[in-house]
Formats: structure tokens, sequence, C-alpha cells
């Protein structure tokens, strides 16, 4: 890290944790962007993205959803295989609980632009990518104060601090029954930095002129 140039972390988050001075950094996100258009009606209260169930805290979050959830409510996991969730607090009768396995991309945005609550109780976030894409695909996020460079937390403590912390229950009560007003177009507001074309003008006008002047 000392002897490199530049560094390119993707959030102030990461950049902190690396203890360099940020004059050898420049911070460049992941772009996110909206899927397609939002739906006027979502028929999923809630989804988690658990490819690494343990890391991303897929037994809390259950712990959770069979406390609050009510008839009719369901609870999507996507992005793990049903046989890997051994140890994770699953068992296959879960009530109101679904999980769809291995999903493509496309296939999993679009479930996300079907639910209303985005909910992840990670023991260590270190970006956040599948929450940046929840919330710019109209998700509210439920989350847990994770420590990590966790770029999505700050966004998702501004936007509403009731879905913040570690009463997991109590955030998706309040998110389900309760949303804030303007939540979603508040959070693609918020995520202005993230969008491709703010990455675009990061690149063209310090990226570019910093690698070129290196290479003089």
């Amino acid at each position: 890290m000392g002897r490199t140039s530049l560094l390119l972390p993707w959030s102030t988050g990461g950049l902190a944790e690396l203890g360099v001075r940020a004059a050898h950094a420049l911070v460049l996100p992941v772009p996110v962007e909206p899927s397609g258009s939002p739906l006027a009606e979502r028929d999923i209260a809630a989804i988690t993205y658990a490819a690494n169930p343990v890391k991303k805290g897929l037994g809390r979050v259950l712990a959770a959803w069979r406390q609050v959830h009510r008839p009719g409510e369901e609870l999507v996991v996507a992005g793990v295989d049903p046989r890997d969730l051994t140890g994770a607090g699953f068992v296959p009768a879960d009530d109101g609980v679904r999980v769809t396995g291995l999903l493509a991309p496309d296939a999993y945005r679009a479930l996300l632009r079907r639910a209303r609550v985005f909910v992840t109780a990670p023991r260590r976030e270190d970006y956040g990518m599948a929450q940046l894409e929840a919330l710019a695909d109209g998700c509210l996020l439920v989350t847990s104060s994770a420590p990590g460079p966790y770029a999505a937390l700050p966004i998702a403590r501004e936007l509403d601090p009731r879905l913040v912390g570690d009463d997991l229950g109590a955030a998706l009560r309040a998110a389900l029954d309760e949303p804030a007003a303007d939540y979603c177009a508040r959070a693609l507001r918020a995520l202005g930095p993230f969008r491709r074309a703010a990455i675009d003008r990061v690149v063209a006008q310090e990226l570019l002129p910093r690698l070129l002047a290196h290479g003089r």
C-alpha cells in the first residue's frame, strides 16, 4: 500500500480502514442504477440476500421474521442454495419464508422491484452492494449497525434511523407498517454519488488527470 502511487477504494470507510493519506487515494464507488421502472404494487413484504448466510446474519433475520411477521407476509431469501442453510436457523417448514436458490442477476433485481423491504444483519459489511441495489430498486432498507466500511449504512441512517439497529423485529414492523414519507425518492437522491454518470465524471475529471500526470 505504501508503494502504490494511487489507491482506488470503493468508499470513504474503506479508505479510513486502510490508514493511508487521502492525497494518495481517490474514492471510486461501484456504479449502482435502478434495474427497471418501479412497480405501483409490491407483493413481497421483505427480501434478504444470503450468499454467505453466516456473514450476512441470516439466522438473526429469520429469528426476527418469525417473531413479527403477520399472516400473508412473505420473506424471500435469495442468493443461496437451500442446502447451504444448515446452521443458519432455517427449517424447510418456516412459515412465511421462501428460498429462491441461486438466481441470475436480472431475476434477482426483478424480485427487488417487487419487495417492500430489504432486511439484513451482517456480522461485518465491507461495502453493501446488495443493500445499495435494493435502495436503487425502491426497497426500504432494514439493517443492523454492522462494523466495517459499510457504504450503505450512513445512507440508511439518514433515510430513516428507525430502520437501523439491533432490534430487527421492531425495524421490520416500522418499515412495513409506517414507512417514512418519500423514502424511495430520497434514497435515489442519496445514491447520486453512486450513479454511473457521477462516477464517469470522477473518472474523467479526477482519475484520468492523475494517471496521465503520473505517466509523464
